[in-house]
């Protein structure tokens, strides 16, 4: 996966626009900036610890690196169904003060199970470093997304232009299905 595709997988499985749906919020429609931004750098630590302890990690499940790919890209396509199947994101109850960055919004929001298998199985054939790159990107732009005031009309716009990238993350769980079948 080069640079490119890498980052545009990981903008699929963090989605922006539709996490902005599920982020706490002030009064009137404006994200808590401060949670989210805390949120992202707590995700983008989990990133870290999950690309970089790939390898062990897979060793320690006795998986190799190539099956786990394809078992990444069953797990993401599910994610994507699932995703595609509910008109929102899912009601979390949030964590009161600064602990609303950890919950919901780093997890499930942004460490979700798509990034989890993302980051483990892009840490082991692309590295750290790029896999951290594609993140940066990814949680970069999920910050500034929660710029946008929410009203009617822009949730409308958030949820259905985030539901046209689940369809990048459904071509995304096929190319990692596809890779790990060949690799094999």
């Amino acid at each position: 996966m080069n640079g490119i595709l890498l980052a545009l997988a990981y903008l699929a499985a963090v989605n922006p626009l539709r996490t902005r749906l599920a982020i706490p919020e002030h009064e009137g429609g404006r994200a808590r900036m401060g949670v989210l931004a805390a949120g992202a750098l707590v995700a983008l630590g989990g990133v870290a610890a999950l690309s970089g302890g790939s390898g062990p990690i897979l060793e320690a499940l006795e998986v190799s690196p190539e099956t786990f790919r394809l078992a990444a890209g069953i797990v993401v396509s599910v994610a994507a169904m699932v995703t595609l199947a509910r008109s929102r994101p899912a009601e979390e109850p949030e964590a009161p003060g600064a602990a609303a960055a950890l919950w919901p919004v780093a997890y499930p929001r942004l460490l979700s199970v798509e990034v989890v298998a993302l980051a483990l199985t892009t840490g082991t054939k692309e590295g750290v470093a790029a896999t951290l790159v594609a993140a940066v990107i990814a949680l970069g732009a999920a910050v500034a997304v929660g710029t946008i005031r929410r009203t009617g009309f822009a949730d409308r716009v958030l949820l259905n232009t985030g539901r046209l990238v689940v369809l990048l993350l459904v071509i995304v769980a096929v190319f990692l299905m596809v890779d790990g079948i060949r690799d094999v």
